[in-house]
Order: structure tokens, then C-alpha cells, then sequence
């Protein structure tokens, strides 16, 4: 009896560490899956806020002039389409070192406002050249010379961008943006900026188009629910 009761408190002795070490395993694993979990949804936020940044960049000269919306961009202000596109020549990756001046201003060829015409609205209407009647400033346009001028003069954007939705389907993107007053801005006593409440939501989609997106339609719309990043 005795003899038997030693031989099953050695067994249980022999099976503790095994089992133990099975528990500290599955508590490791455990431990292991959360932070796994934890460091995907910090790369998911970070790149997600990374895209949204991308966003409010390649929207930031639409909103500027708080564009006329439109439902099919065939329909929409071809006076607006350009102003965009040389706004966003200034304002994306470019310098005004790039262009050549006079005294009336920079010095933009057509070609350059063409290209960045298609790169925001692809190929289903193309520009048509002429004087633009800007906000803030007017780009007048030389048909001879086939150049823009645009006035050096600062102008502050009617609004700028803050993307607070990405909705993403087959052949297109719906993006919605709020729109932050320009002159709206204030900064705080350590120096960073406090952005205004939205005066209003935009609902921007792209359609894709050989790999490429491009901005097919701007339309009004409400606050999102959730309008987080």
C-alpha cells in the first residue's frame, strides 16, 4: 500500500514539470498572440493614418477652392478643373524654383498643367485652355505661348482636408473628407496646431481607370458616424 502511494506521489512529481511546462507554454503563446495582435493593429493604424495622409495630400488642392460639386466629373466647371491642376502643381512635390519668372509672375506651360490635369481626373474629359478666374488670384493663360502665369502672391486655401473615411471597392474609392476653414486654424502655446471644427463633409470618389485612380465625382454629404482615423 505504502509502496504504491510512493510510486504515484513519484508520478505526479514526474508529470508537475511537463504539465507545468505545458501551462507556462500555452500562457507564452497566449502572451505571444496578444502582442502579435497589439503590434498588427499599431502597423493597421499606422498605416492607415499613412494612407489618410496620402489622401488629404492629393486632396488638399481640390478643397483649396472649395470646388462647384459635380456627380460625373464630364459635368463638372472645366474653369475649376484647371485652377486645381495648377494648384496642385504648386502645392504636391513641386517648387516654384522649378518654373521660370517674370515680373508678372511664375510661368507655367500647358504641357505641365495637362499632365496634372490627367493625373487628377484621367482621360474622360480633357482641359481646355484659357484664362482662369481663380479664388484669390487669376491665372491668365497666353494661347500663343501655350503658358499660365500665376501672380506670386500668397492666398490662403477657402479649406483644407481631413479624411475621416476610406471606402474601398472594386473599381473605385469613396473617400469622405471634412473640410477644415483655412482661416480657421489656431495654434497652442506649445506650438502645435488646433484644427477648426468641419464646416462641411465632401464625398470624393475615384474611379480606377488602367491601374489608376482618378477623381470621378465630388458631391456634398453628412458627417460620417464614426469620423475617426
Amino acid at each position: 500500500m505504502a509502496e504504491n502511494v510512493k510510486k504515484k506521489t513519484n508520478l505526479k512529481k514526474k508529470l508537475a514539470f511537463p504539465i507545468g511546462l505545458i501551462v507556462v507554454l500555452l500562457a507564452l503563446t497566449g502572451l505571444v498572440t496578444v502582442i502579435v495582435s497589439v503590434v498588427n493593429l499599431i502597423d493597421t493604424a499606422v498605416e492607415k493614418s499613412k494612407n489618410y495622409e496620402q489622401y488629404e495630400a492629393y486632396f488638399m488642392p481640390v478643397v483649396h477652392i472649395d470646388p462647384t460639386t459635380f456627380d460625373d466629373v464630364t459635368k463638372a466647371d472645366m474653369n475649376e478643373l484647371i485652377e486645381i491642376s495648377i494648384w496642385s502643381l504648386l502645392k504636391n512635390n513641386n517648387t516654384p524654383d522649378k518654373y521660370e519668372s517674370n515680373e508678372n509672375g511664375l510661368a507655367i506651360p500647358k504641357a505641365e498643367v495637362e499632365k496634372e490635369f490627367i493625373e487628377l481626373f484621367g482621360r474622360e474629359v480633357m482641359p481646355t485652355h484659357g484664362n482662369v478666374e481663380g479664388y484669390g488670384i487669376d491665372f491668365l493663360y497666353d494661347s500663343v505661348t501655350g503658358i499660365y502665369t500665376v501672380p506670386l502672391t500668397g492666398v490662403t486655401p477657402i479649406y483644407t482636408p481631413d479624411v475621416v473615411a476610406v471606402q474601398k471597392s472594386t473599381d473605385t474609392v469613396v473617400v469622405t473628407v471634412a473640410c477644415l476653414a483655412g482661416d480657421a486654424w489656431a495654434q497652442a502655446e506649445n506650438g502645435e496646431m488646433i484644427a477648426p471644427s468641419p464646416d462641411k463633409y465632401l464625398k470624393i470618389t475615384l474611379r480606377e481607370t488602367d491601374g489608376n485612380l482618378f477623381i470621378a465625382a465630388i458631391q456634398n454629404t453628412s458627417a460620417p458616424e464614426t469620423a475617426t482615423k
